[in-house]
């Protein structure tokens, strides 16, 4: 899994990174910038994007927005200090996996983990005998 880090500040996300790290098959592709992570994303095959809620040269919903158009499909992860209310105001409609607090610890790396893990499940194929359990 090629995962794109798009913060400004890397030292808040030192536990989440380090976490990431660890993890079995997970490369890591780091940006500084919307226009730096905008550029990875159209050269390489990301599967996840964490953004920062500000980036110097955008806030991290207007560059979701941007990564949107880019790729659709892509799994994002957003750092934000708004209420779980205005989290899902904000972000509906982009497809905004999970919100991630200021300073990620490595157990927001584990629940990111987690819900991805279910989300590939989801999408594995359907084999005979797991069709036949899920219609049982």
């Amino acid at each position: 899994m090629i995962v794109l880090i798009t913060v400004k500040d890397f030292s808040r996300f030192a536990a989440l990174v380090a976490k990431l790290r660890r993890a079995p098959d997970i490369e890591l592709v780091p940006a500084a910038t919307g226009a730096a992570g905008l550029t990875a994303l159209k050269t390489k095959r990301i599967d996840l994007v964490i953004v920062d809620e500000q980036l110097d040269d955008m806030d991290g919903i207007t560059f979701i927005n941007q990564v949107v158009k880019v790729n659709p499909l892509v799994n994002t992860a957003l750092v934000s200090g708004l209420t779980a209310d205005e989290f899902h105001e904000a972000t509906e409609g982009l497809g905004v996996l999970m919100q991630l607090p200021s300073h990620p610890r490595e157990t927001d790396a584990e629940a990111l983990l987690t819900v991805l893990e279910k989300i590939g499940a989801l999408m594995q194929p359907v084999t005979q005998a797991r069709s036949e359990a899920l219609n049982s």
